[in-house]
């Protein structure tokens, strides 16, 4: 495969999720380092190519277990296969079904790209890995993304009161699961 064509894994109508890149590094980590992802995901370290380097082999080493304890995508818009961001789910206990969800757009925010990630990630979780629950954690003041959570599946469960710090003030963490049984039928081939 060239180095520059992504291998998709899993297909979607507005994106497609392929798996993390080497060569992406240096564009995972300015992503990583944009205000408005850096705040989102409460990120606070300085990305660097080469931190994301490891990052990327971290992530590989952990989804290629027969068991895997994560697994992380770069996501594709499909309109150009251009890499918008990524998405995975992390913490994944398979003997009790759950796992983590994260994601970050770095790239073509407010296209609906995020949420069709989000679906593609849960469909994968629970058609795939047979996972029966996947939990999420976001600001109280993230509404965007609370709405674009619960389009793609994900119901809100709680509140972690003051759970963090967040643009310099106690900021509430927001807790959200998705089931598989709320989930409906899968999209994968």
């Amino acid at each position: 495969m060239d180095s520059g064509e992504p291998d998709f894994i899993v297909v979607g109508e507005k994106v497609a999720l392929g798996p993390l890149r080497r060569d992406l590094a240096d564009i995972y980590a300015r992503w990583m380092n944009q205000l408005d992802v850096r705040r989102g995901l409460d990120y606070l370290g300085i990305a660097t190519p080469q931190s994301y380097e490891k990052w990327v082999d971290d992530n590989i080493e952990r989804g290629a277990k027969r068991e895997p304890e994560g697994v992380e995508f770069t996501i594709y818009d499909r309109a150009d296969s251009a890499p918008v961001g990524t998405a995975g789910l992390f913490h994944i206990v398979h003997a009790q079904g759950r796992a983590e969800f994260g994601i970050a757009i770095g790239e073509r925010r407010g296209q609906g790209l995020g949420t069709a990630a989000t679906r593609l990630v849960l469909d994968f979780a629970f058609h795939v890995l047979q996972l029966r629950n996947v939990l999420l954690e976001t600001l109280d003041w993230n509404v965007a993304g609370q709405k674009a959570y619960e389009r793609a599946g994900f119901r809100r469960i709680g509140i972690r009161r003051g759970a963090v710090i967040s643009r310099g003030r106690p900021t509430d963490m927001v807790l959200m699961d998705a089931v598989a049984q709320d989930f409906g039928q899968s999209v994968l081939h």
